[in-house]
């Protein structure tokens, strides 16, 4: 139960650096010290918080949402949480419903060719 909580609570380095695509644990512990993540040394392993970790590879994500999506980034980003594409694909829809009513009822035509138009 407690390598299980362990293993949640943080990433190996080696992991890290599989994800980051860096080679050499220089390269990911400089990455950790860029971004004020600190490593603990659990057993024989070096080791990062998971939490920190994932927050910072979504800093991009969240900031590239933020500007296209402004009212709507939260929700977008408890779809990616949730790996829910179909819920982000329906709220990006920009598509506005399509109103059926008919023109003449909306706008008052000011030509004859207008009304005539409105009327057909």
């Amino acid at each position: 139960m407690q390598i299980e909580h362990t293993q949640e609570k943080f990433i190996d380095l080696k992991t890290l650096g599989n994800i980051l695509l860096i080679k050499g644990i220089q390269g990911i512990t400089k990455w950790c010290e860029d971004h004020k993540i600190p490593i603990q040394i659990l057993g024989k392993k070096r080791v990062a918080y998971r939490f920190l970790v994932e927050m910072e590879l979504d800093k991009k994500l969240l900031q590239d949402l933020k500007n296209k999506y402004p009212n709507k980034w939260e929700e977008l980003y408890h779809c990616y949480q949730d790996n829910d594409r179909l819920g982000y694909l329906l709220l990006i829809e920009d598509e506005p419903a399509l109103d059926f009513r008919p023109v003449a009822r909306q706008t008052r035509p000011k030509s004859q060719l207008s009304q005539a138009f409105a009327d057909s």
